[in-house]
C-alpha cells in the first residue's frame, strides 16, 4: 500500500512539473522548442508508465485481500470442525442434566458394555455341580461358580439350559467317568451312554440332538473315561437343552472334566 501511495504522489508531482513547464514552454515559444517537445514527450512517457505501475499495484493490493479473506475463512471452517467434531464423542445432558450414554459404535468398552456384547453374542459353559447330580431324570449342572457362566441370555433351571433366541448354535458336552470299584457279577463291561435332548414348544418331548458312547471293561481296576460330542443345530428362542447319562454315580466332580453348553455362531 506505501508503494502505491508513493506512486500516486509521483504521478502528481509529474503532473505540476508538466504543467509549469508547459507555462515556460509557452512564455518562451522562441527558445528551446525543440528541447521543450522532446522534455514534455519524456514526462508523458514517465506519466504513463507511472501510470501502468499504480494499476499493477492496485491490482495486486486486491489479489492480496481477497486471499487474505479466503485465507480467514479456511480457517474458521477448520476451527468450526474441530469444536463440533471433538463434541459428538463426549457424553451429552437430557433435559433432567442426566448424561446420557454414548453410541454403541462410539462407546469404549466397560464392564456394562461388555454385557450388551454378550447380548449380541449368547453363550453358556456348566460345570459338574459340588454336590448331588443325581437328583431326577437329568444330570445337574453348576451354572455360576469358577469356569461355569450364562451370558447373553442364556439361563439355566433345574438340568434345563434355555436358549435367549433362535440361531445356529455349536452345543457340546463332555463327560468324564472314574472308579475303583469292580463291574457287576453278571457284566462284563460297562456301557457309558450320554445324550443331549432339546424340547421346544414345537416338539413337547425329548428330541436327542447328540450321543456319545463308549466301554470300559469288566476286568480292568482303576479306570478314567472322558467322551466328548459337539454339533451344530439351529434353536428356537425358549427352547431347552438337558443332558441324561448311564452310571451318573461315576461322573467326576472335576469342573475342568465335566462341563455342557452352547454358543451362539456368528
Amino acid at each position: 500500500m506505501e508503494m502505491l501511495y508513493a506512486s500516486r504522489r509521483r504521478i502528481r508531482e509529474w503532473d505540476i512539473g508538466c504543467m509549469e513547464e508547459e507555462d515556460c514552454c509557452c512564455c518562451g515559444v522562441g527558445v528551446g522548442v525543440g528541447e521543450g517537445v522532446s522534455g514534455l514527450h519524456r514526462q508523458n512517457t514517465l506519466f504513463h508508465l507511472l501510470r501502468q505501475q499504480e494499476t499493477r499495484l492496485r491490482r495486486m493490493a486486491q489479489f492480496l485481500t481477497v486471499a487474505l479473506l479466503l485465507l480467514v475463512a479456511l480457517v474458521v471452517a477448520l476451527l468450526v470442525t474441530v469444536v463440533l467434531g471433538g463434541r459428538c464423542h463426549h457424553q451429552s445432558a437430557d433435559s433432567h442434566g442426566q448424561l446420557t450414554k454414548p453410541h454403541e459404535s462410539q462407546a469404549v468398552f466397560s464392564d456394562g458394555q461388555q454385557q450388551q456384547k454378550d447380548v449380541e453374542n449368547p453363550s453358556a459353559m456348566l460345570t459338574a455341580p459340588n454336590g448331588n447330580n443325581l437328583d431326577g431324570k437329568y444330570l445337574k449342572w453348576e451354572s455360576n461358580i469358577g469356569n461355569a457362566f450364562c451370558h447373553g441370555g442364556f439361563n439355566y433351571s433345574d438340568g434345563n439350559l434355555v436358549v435367549p433366541r433362535k440361531g445356529l448354535y455349536s452345543v457340546f458336552l463332555q463327560i468324564t467317568y472314574e472308579s475303583e470299584i469292580q463291574c457287576p457279577s453278571d457284566e462284563t463291561e460297562l456301557r457309558l451312554t450320554n445324550k443331549v435332548f432339546y424340547i421346544s414348544d414345537d416338539y413337547n418331548e425329548d428330541v436327542t440332538l447328540l450321543s456319545s458312547v463308549d466301554t470300559v471293561s469288566c476286568e480292568m481296576g482303576q479306570w478314567s473315561k472322558s467322551t466328548y460330542t459337539s454339533g451344530l443345530f439351529y434353536l428356537v428362542a425358549n427352547s431347552r437343552l438337558r443332558v441324561n447319562s448311564t452310571y451318573r454315580y461315576l461322573i467326576s466332580k472335576n469342573e475342568w472334566q465335566v462341563f455342557f453348553g452352547a454358543v451362539l455362531l456368528p
